[in-house]
């Protein structure tokens, strides 16, 4: 069977023209379909470049340009279509596809064009994404995630002969599919969100690493993003970064995501006394402010 594998720029990097790098991932398929993930490697189509790497339309911006640039030594075919995906409380997303409570899908609310786009080396093309507001739509916001997928080339097939019996079969040789998905949200009327955070703890791994665990809590009817940053805070000395997490987000209609931060203490630090300041900062689009901010007093 073929396989794909959704790289999920899940947590929505902002929405900003930043430029996000996506190496090509490969979800082998084995003609037995005994298939696996194979992770760190530039394969197949090879790379592309995706900006911006979140979508968000409302009703004062109703359209933006998606720009895809082909970086690898190949043509590449891609091919961009709209899925559903839900988020999990430990921010994992898995395609759905019907609506549970509470959730709103995006894609009979927008148009975009091409459908599908054929990419020399170097080349890019831009992706119009448009907003289409039927009348009494309820206010709120609305998503689903824009799948770019990576059409192989065709492969065959061939007909092959036992030697030994005489008999006649096909060989097939299986190719494998690419993709990334990256958040399409349409924000309607009247929206707004609040962020709690609770149950911070320090633990240490089996594998001896330091983090901060915690629990972020969500409420109103709009999506969060952003990044969690710690801070040491100690009596004579000057606060100093210990560790982040970029890119979490809460989706909309979820209430609670959990996260898990490694430390990373500089050689001068060791943690005995003190606090450790965590904070839930908005994105640099969003205002860059803390939005959520607890503390743990370190023993």
């Amino acid at each position: 069977m073929l396989g794909i594998l959704l790289m999920t720029l899940n947590a929505f990097s902002a929405f900003t023209a930043r430029p996000f790098r996506l190496t090509l991932l490969t979800l082998a398929c084995i003609a037995s379909a005994n298939s696996h993930a194979t992770q760190g490697r530039s394969v197949g189509s090879g790379d592309l470049l995706i900006a911006p790497t979140r979508v968000m339309l409302e009703d004062s911006k109703r359209s933006i340009d998606v720009n895809l640039l082909n970086i690898g030594s190949k043509r590449a075919t891609y091919r961009i279509s709209l899925i559903h995906q839900r988020m999990n409380d430990d921010g994992k997303l898995e395609e759905i596809q019907t609506a549970g409570p509470g959730e709103r899908f995006a894609d009979e609310l927008v148009q975009f064009s091409p459908h599908q786009v054929v990419l020399e080396p170097n080349v890019s093309q831009l992706v119009r994404i448009q907003l289409r507001l039927p009348a009494e739509l309820e206010a709120g916001e609305y998503r689903s995630h824009i799948l770019i997928r990576a059409i192989p080339e065709p492969v065959g097939t061939d007909t092959v002969v036992n030697t030994a019996s005489g008999e006649t079969g096909i060989s097939m040789q299986l190719a494998p599919i690419y993709g990334v998905s990256i958040p399409l949200i349409v924000r309607h009327g009247k929206t707004s969100s609040a962020i709690g955070m609770k149950d911070l703890k320090l633990a240490t791994t089996v594998s001896g690493e330091q983090v901060v665990t915690g629990h972020l809590t969500r409420t109103g009817n709009a999506s969060v993003y952003g990044e969690i940053q710690l801070m040491y805070i100690k009596s004579g000395m000057v606060s100093t970064p210990i560790g982040n997490l970029g890119g979490v987000a809460v989706y909309s209609p979820n209430t609670d995501r959990n996260f898990s931060i490694r430390l990373a203490l500089p050689t001068s630090v060791n943690l005995h006394g003190g606090t450790i300041k965590v904070m839930y900062i908005r994105s640099a689009a969003e205002s860059n402010k803390p939005i959520a901010i607890g503390t743990l007093d370190v023993s």
